[in-house]
């Protein structure tokens, strides 16, 4: 009865299928046939609810329930169509599967230190596959594959996808990102492949908003599984875990400048008891750092935290599918855009942390492999959803996307030039040769199968590459060098300041407050937490941390430990609240009148406006709280102030910041506790490390709920009240001066358009993005010696021999004195462009500037 009716054997699919469905048969037995199963070409599946205004099925599904039902009539119900609970749990069992499989083979939960070790001794062949896929790549290129029969593309291209897949996982202590990028590529692929057994009549915006609970559960439970296991002293993250972990993967050990760290007898590190290398015991001769003869040793701490990322990855998809259940809502490029900022900022937050726990040496790479993975897992799943349309010939979805990614293009160009210049210089090597045997070979023997144009084309390169090079002539290089630039900026202040400096400073600072008295050290956090919130760039985070590192150190000595972080969590809320009073009363009230204020604000803008109206509610609605909680600090703050709102209520609004404040605090906290060790050398608070991480996920999480209560709130806002926004009248002050600025921006581009820079200051362009590459490679590719490895606990005048700049290693400086010199050229390029801008400004009048801005041109090249 649950075969399918066609006359052919049956697949492991269909065996599935059949599982599936008797057991979905088992479980409903005391349903009617009708309600249990819906019949979709001879095969049987849970069936999903509609759930309609009228609460009825369509007229066609009565009259031929057993009528294949077609995908526009599905497309139509999309928005109230919802999987039952048996539906429901099957996807979630099925969506299970994977993810637990990566547990269990990548992760200290599961067996992935066993992995890890098993794995060492098949690295040869493993790098022999892949060197063996690239090759294999690069002759499927210059012999043009696309040209070959069908079935052997697809079994190449799957070949070479399956030998990188678990090559990648098996040089698991080699490239410790594999697996876990490996994970989140796979992912989506596997959610898809669900649907094409089991679901493949039901439209993929359907399924993914199907999927959006299932995703997020999973991710819920992963997460509290890995809580759970880390309530285990064994399993929790400090220096003995740190030890055990990097001894079973292999790490390589380095004893430069570490001399003591030796074993009296054995030639081991000092820490371990025997050759077994299983028992670990820190003393005051052979204190924890000398954990760092393991130096960037990144494989230890993403074993442990791999169950942590695959949840950040399940979460990211899950509320990513969960905006796609209605492809024609315009606002879900907003919620999408909302869910990555969110994601930036959870990895953002577990850097810093690991890089406080002495953990994050080497850490970007892994993370910069993680992000790139998550975009393209989250890519497959936004396209799977929007294919369709994508390729509709009217061309309605296609322009729209185009022109909604057209912001951003420049954006990611800028990125390529900077991070892939070798591998573009290495693809155009590759289409040389293509264009080779397509001049000698191909074009005779599949001449039916070329273009004319391709066949006739006489170049260097491909035709393909041609048309890419001359696009790639079209582009605005003056903006796109600019943005490269930028990008550089971006990523040395994570990975140098945000990361190394923050480490020496806050070290500094507990060492130069130990003797001083808590209201001293309160007054340095309370001046230095306002002064970094009167910047509008700065978000409260890294105050937070600060506060809960700094004054916790100060304070557990006459307060005791869980006193000194409730007054820490105390004082970061008065920084808040105070910088919320000034911002509103000084800044807001006072210079609210100020055009530049206001411009800073965006005062005219859509959001802002909807913020206007929020704000104006009567008492405390949960719209309200959620904008004062989750928007941007500076600028809700300021809006206060200029619309001339009672304080008093808006500070009393803004207190459930709290829930944001104290894991951030505990963060900072549990990082300082974790650098302590006793007259022995061991941890004083051996959990202070893993409550550390799940206290960082908590920060993630508080900082994601809040952000996305107060996007959802502007857009329902600007749903409901879009009459009361409109009748907000704009401010002429503010509109004229955006409008200046954005003729000076137009006027910027024309005046900088690449054919019309001078040769020099080409080249000045050119060579401050060449300097901010070669810093950006040596920073990631040989971080580790860049930078000396540097604790907490550690004091300037101990390990950096009284130079706090002794933590940058000579090719630090390279790299460091590169990025000056970038900087430097791109500030004086930007400085010529600023005169040349308000030189043309001057001799044009008017007229001339709103004919030059009101026209269009083809490209700024």
């Amino acid at each position: 009865r649950l075969l399918p009716l066609e006359p052919r054997a049956a697949t492991c699919f269909d065996l599935l299928r059949i599982l599936v469905a008797y057991l979905l048969d088992s479980n409903q037995s005391g349903q009617s046939q009708k309600d249990r199963a819906a019949t979709t070409g001879g095969r049987r599946y849970c069936q999903p609810e509609l759930r309609h205004s009228s609460q009825t099925a369509s007229p066609s599904s009565k009259l031929n329930p057993g009528k294949q039902v077609k995908m526009a009539d599905i497309t139509a119900d999309a928005d109230g169509r919802s999987a039952g609970f048996c539906t429901t749990l099957v996807l979630f069992l099925l969506s299970a599967v994977f993810p637990a499989l990566f547990i269990l083979g990548f992760s200290g939960m599961g067996y992935g230190l066993d992995v890890a070790t098993g794995s060492i001794s098949y690295h040869d062949e493993a790098a022999k596959v892949i060197y063996g896929s690239l090759a294999y790549m690069a002759f499927m290129f210059i012999f043009d594959s696309h040209f070959w029969p069908i079935p052997l593309r697809i079994l190449s291209w799957f070949a070479i996808f399956v030998a990188f897949s678990l090559s990648m996982c098996v040089l698991f202590t080699e490239i410790p990102y594999g697996p876990i990028s490996v994970f989140t590529v796979l992912m989506p692929l596997f959610l898809l492949g669900i649907r094409a057994v089991f679901y493949s009549s039901v439209p993929t915006h359907v399924y993914a908003g199907w999927i959006h609970g299932v995703l997020v559960s999973i991710a819920s439970i992963t997460l509290a599984g890995f809580f759970y296991w880390n309530t285990k002293a064994e399993n929790m993250w400090d220096s003995e875990t740190n030890a055990s972990y990097s001894s079973a993967v292999g790490c390589k050990v380095d004893y430069t400048d570490l001399d003591e760290c030796r074993h009296p007898t054995l030639d081991i590190p000092c820490f371990f008891s025997d050759e077994t290398m299983e028992e670990v015991i820190f003393s005051a001769a052979c204190r924890k750092q000398c954990l760092d003869v393991y130096q960037a040793c990144e494989e230890a701490f993403i074993i442990w935290s791999n169950p942590g990322l695959a949840s950040m990855t399940l979460f990211v998809l899950g509320f990513i599918s969960k905006y796609l259940r209605n492809p024609n809502d315009p606002q879900a490029n907003i919620q999408i855009a909302s869910v990555v900022k969110i994601g930036t900022g959870f990895l953002f937050v577990f850097w810093i942390y690991a890089s406080l726990i002495g953990a994050g040496e080497g850490l970007s790479s892994s993370l910069i492999a993680f992000a790139i993975s998550l975009v393209i897992g989250s890519s497959i799943v936004i396209t799977s959803v929007f294919w369709t349309n994508l390729t509709t010939s009217s061309g309605e979805y296609v322009g729209g996307a185009a022109k909604q990614a057209e912001a951003y293009l420049d954006i990611f160009k800028g990125l390529l030039i900077l991070g892939f210049t070798p591998l573009v210089l290495a693809y155009l090597v590759v289409s040389m040769a293509n264009q080779f045997v397509r001049r000698h070979f191909t074009r005779h023997c599949c001449k039916k199968r070329m273009s004319d144009e391709e066949r006739e084309h006489s170049g260097c390169v491909t035709l393909a590459a041609a048309n890419q090079i001359q696009d790639f002539k079209g582009w605005d290089h003056t903006r796109v060098l600019s943005i490269a630039v930028y990008w550089g900026i971006g990523y040395v202040f994570l990975n140098v300041l945000a990361s190394k400096f923050t480490t020496v400073f806050l070290s500094w600072l507990i060492e130069y407050t130990s003797t001083m008295s808590i209201p001293a050290v309160t007054g340095i956090v309370l001046a230095v937490g306002m002064f970094l919130f009167m910047l509008p760039p700065i978000p409260g985070l890294p105050i937070y941390l600060t506060g809960g590192i700094v004054l916790v150190s100060i304070g557990k000595d006459t307060m005791g430990l869980w006193g000194a972080v409730t007054y820490a969590c105390a004082v970061s809320l008065v920084v808040k609240l105070l910088a919320c009073a000034v911002q509103q009363k000084l800044i807001g009230g006072t210079l609210g009148g100020n055009v530049g204020v206001k411009q800073m604000v965006s005062m005219n803008s859509e959001g802002i406006r909807a913020m206007r109206v929020m704000l104006s509610d009567e008492g405390f609605t949960a719209r309200k709280v959620a904008v004062l909680v989750g928007g941007p600090d500076w600028p809700v703050s300021v809006l206060c102030g200029i619309l001339g709102l009672d304080l008093g209520p808006i500070l009393i609004g803004t207190f459930p910041v709290v829930v944001l404040i104290v894991p951030a605090v505990l963060t900072g906290s549990f990082a300082y506790m974790g650098s302590l060790e006793n007259d022995k050398g061991q941890d004083m608070y051996p959990w202070a490390d893993t409550m550390g991480a799940v206290v960082s996920a908590l920060t993630a999480g508080s900082m994601f709920f809040f952000t996305l209560s107060a996007a959802n709130a502007i857009k329902e806002t600007l749903a409901k009240d879009g009459d009361t926004i409109a009748s907000i009248p704009m401010d002429e002050a503010v509109a004229k001066a955006d409008a200046e600025a954005e003729k000076n921006q137009i006027v910027n581009r024309r005046v900088t358009a690449w054919s019309g820079v001078p040769f020099f200051m080409k080249l000045v362009l050119i060579f401050a993005v060449l300097a901010m590459m070669g810093c950006c490679y040596l920073l990631v590719l040989f971080n580790s010696q860049c930078f000396r490895e540097y604790d907490l606990m550690y004091t300037i005048g101990e390990h950096l021999g009284g130079q706090w700049t002794n933590i940058v290693m000579p090719l630090g400086r390279i790299a460091l004195l590169l990025f000056i010199i970038s900087y430097g050229l791109h500030y004086a390029f930007q400085s010529w462009a600023t005169v040349k801008t308000n030189a043309a400004m001057d001799e044009m009048d008017d007229a001339e500037i709103i004919a030059l801005t009101s026209t269009k041109v083809a490209t700024y090249a």
